[in-house]
């Protein structure tokens, strides 16, 4: 066996090879493998449901989960790595029935299920999902020749990804839908004043034409404010007063929408998601020079929803840059008071850069702002499509009815 494909092998465990040995790579090139299932756990492939109409995305072809009643399959081996627990590639591969695919030269590891594809570097925090950047609060691990992931960002933000069959936590409805547009009143946001441009005005604009196009879907849709108004008399009880907004109104979930700025650098352009940072973990802006570590071990409200905010994250994240054409600035995760006290997933979406005059420009057109509102439309289309398959069928649950339209508290 060649030194490449031995260090593969090593570091993926149960596998088996599907290159013949006189195909074996040599250093630098790539091998392939698939992921032998644990045996207490083989399951067979079957194919998946095909996406809603329209949603412009084909679920995974995924092998079921457990059946409900039915034995769970053993927690995942941890490895602790300097007080953080990790669970191997291998094991979480081998679990979810997934292939891998390893390139020695970049010391990269490709896991695919259907058409998704998650990219993972030895000691990044960095990997790629579907071709989207998203920010670990862990790096990933490399040890004796194995490679890890937290366990943390594995049950919080890729398993939801990869498979959302084997997410443990319930599987959400999707009824009501708080729309939050960012700042108001004596808060006008990031400003661009050579063109006159603020964001306050815009994220409201935004959501009034996203809440149109929910509307339409059936959806019951509320808005955290439909005027220029600030919601509390200071900054941090504005934020939490919007979580409470969405709380009081039984949300669903929850769609902060803003516009970013670098000023004075003006070059930076692009698209940000952002999630409530997950326990145990430093949130992306900690990660800078010269950052202090913010981690934070209490469990806020909106975490308990980490798995389900990962997805619609990811939703959101490929539609929006999908349908402007923007670059990916990626899914990170901040310590945002306005997602902290929320009782269901919820992200804040950056669409893009005010401080960017070419951005700037196209944000101040009502035809991009409505590009906007039907991007993040087709971004939670795209989760509901998803999850749709996963809630139980009964009576009760098999159809999604909407409550009566409400309008924004006062």
């Amino acid at each position: 066996m060649f030194p490449a494909a031995r260090r593969f092998a090593a570091q993926c465990g149960l596998i088996t090879c599907l290159a013949t040995a006189d195909s074996l790579p040599v250093r630098g090139e790539s091998a392939e493998v698939s992921f032998a299932p644990f045996a207490v756990n083989a399951v067979s492939p079957v194919r998946a449901a095909p996406s809603r109409p329209g949603t412009g995305v084909e679920p995974a072809a995924m092998a079921p989960a457990p059946a409900g009643g039915l034995k769970a399959p053993p927690p995942l081996a941890i490895t602790r790595f300097k007080n953080v627990d990790y669970v191997a590639t291998a094991d979480f591969a081998a679990r979810l029935g997934l292939k891998g695919k390893w390139e020695e030269a970049k010391r990269q590891l490709t896991l695919t299920t259907g058409p998704r594809r998650l990219v993972l570097t030895a000691e990044k925090r960095e990997v790629s999902c579907d071709g989207l950047r998203i920010f670990l609060g862990h790096a990933v691990q490399i040890r004796a020749g194995k490679l890890y992931v937290s366990k943390t960002d594995y049950e919080g933000c890729l398993l939801a990804l990869l498979r959302p069959d084997h997410v443990s936590a319930p599987v959400p409805r999707l009824r009501t839908i708080v729309l939050d547009p960012g700042h108001g009143g004596a808060d006008p946001g990031m400003e661009n004043r050579p063109l006159r441009v603020q964001e306050k005005v815009l994220t409201l604009d935004v959501a009034l034409r996203l809440e149109k196009l929910l509307r339409a879907e059936g959806y019951s849709v509320v808005l955290t404010r439909r005027d220029d108004r600030q919601l509390a008399p200071t900054k941090e009880a504005d934020l939490q007063r919007r979580a409470i907004i969405a709380n009081a109104a039984g949300a669903d979930l929850f769609i902060s929408i803003h516009f970013n700025s670098l000023f004075p650098d003006t070059r930076v352009s692009g698209t940000e998601v952002y999630v409530f940072t997950r326990p145990g973990q430093r949130s992306d802006q900690s990660w800078g020079f010269g950052q202090t570590d913010d981690t934070e071990h209490d469990v806020a409200p909106v975490n308990r929803h980490d798995a389900w905010t990962s997805l619609l994250a990811h939703a959101l994240h490929r539609e929006t840059i999908g349908g402007l054409k923007t670059s990916d600035r990626g899914h990170k995760t901040k310590h945002l008071a306005v997602l902290r006290g929320l009782n269901c997933p919820g992200v804040l979406i950056e669409s893009v850069f005010l401080s960017n005059d070419a951005e700037a420009r196209r944000a101040a057109t009502t035809a991009y702002r409505q590009q906007i509102a039907e991007s993040l439309a087709a971004g939670i289309r795209s989760y509901d499509a998803t999850l749709d398959p996963l809630r139980p069928k009964s009576p009760s649950t098999s159809a999604t009815v909407p409550r009566p339209a409400s309008s924004s508290p006062p």
